[in-house]
């Protein structure tokens, strides 16, 4: 199963690193621009169809090189009504590309397996030599985190580093147990302000549905705290970006600093003050 290195090193760099990545998909997306850091080339714009009742393909992330890194980043919600049909499909299929794995998230995993076969292709042409980095904002953690078990157990990546942000729930308990065993490496990064991780619900009993679902998240919580007074802006990628700064101050500024327009603006992360007098 790929258990060389055994377990989870938290690494600052890599999540502001990963969370300007993370950023970088929704003007990607929106306006067809991506700005990468020095020494990385884009190799693979990941397409998939979202809306399953009628199919759109749209952009939903890319995939980037360096000389020892690969770094696959999904975006989050930026498509109205599209996105938010694949996200509010909670009810579960089986989690189809890897055996035993339980169930996931019917919206997010037919999402998903509109491009993977294509994305599994792109990134079986990549030296397994290099590190890769999986990485996605709250709809697109979803994305990272289907991902991560397929690449961990299908392909010669069998050490992926999985790094989300304000992460739905995306399976049940069974999909977690076999990802968090098979998925050595994975940091669920969580502000505690942020509404999305605590979506979908844990349970669903009936009548709700006609059997019970059950939601569990994957290992392994990273906790931080900020708090804007607003849904938006506590889940906001800026504001994980600068929360997340704040822990390795040096590095941060010199990414920006190398890399003018890679990481986001950070000038909404302020409190909302709400209607004024």
């Amino acid at each position: 199963m790929g258990h060389a290195y055994k377990k989870n090193i938290f690494s600052s760099k890599s999540a502001i690193l990963l969370a300007a990545m993370s950023y970088q998909t929704y003007p990607f997306f929106l306006e067809g621009k991506l700005i990468l850091p020095r020494g990385f080339k884009l190799r693979y714009t990941i397409r998939a169809f979202a809306n399953v009742e009628n199919p759109t393909e749209l952009v939903f992330g890319f995939i980037a090189e360096s000389q020892d890194k690969i770094i696959i980043a999904f975006r989050g919600y930026a498509s109205y009504p599209a996105d938010l049909l694949a996200s509010y499909d909670i009810f579960q299929v089986r989690y189809p590309f890897v055996r035993n794995a339980g169930k996931t998230s019917r919206g997010f995993t037919c999402l998903y397996r509109s491009t993977r076969n294509q994305f599994i292709r792109e990134l079986s042409k990549l030296p397994a030599s290099k590190r890769l980095f999986i990485t996605g904002h709250n709809y697109g953690g979803a994305l990272a985190t289907l991902a991560a078990l397929d690449i961990a157990v299908n392909t010669k990546f069998k050490n992926p580093f999985v790094y989300t942000y304000g992460s739905p729930r995306i399976g049940d308990p069974d999909f977690a147990f076999r990802f968090n065993h098979d998925v050595n490496h994975s940091f669920r990064i969580v502000n505690i302000h942020d509404s999305f991780p605590t979506f979908p619900a844990r349970k669903y009993p009936p009548p709700f549905t006609k059997k019970r679902l059950t939601y569990q998240h994957v290992s392994s919580k990273i906790q931080i705290s900020f708090q804007l007074n607003n849904t938006p802006r506590n889940d906001g990628i800026a504001c994980y970006f600068k929360t997340l700064s704040q822990k390795n101050p040096l590095f941060a500024k010199a990414l920006c600093d190398e890399n003018p327009g890679f990481c986001p603006n950070t000038e909404m992360c302020i409190p909302f003050q709400g209607c004024l007098p």
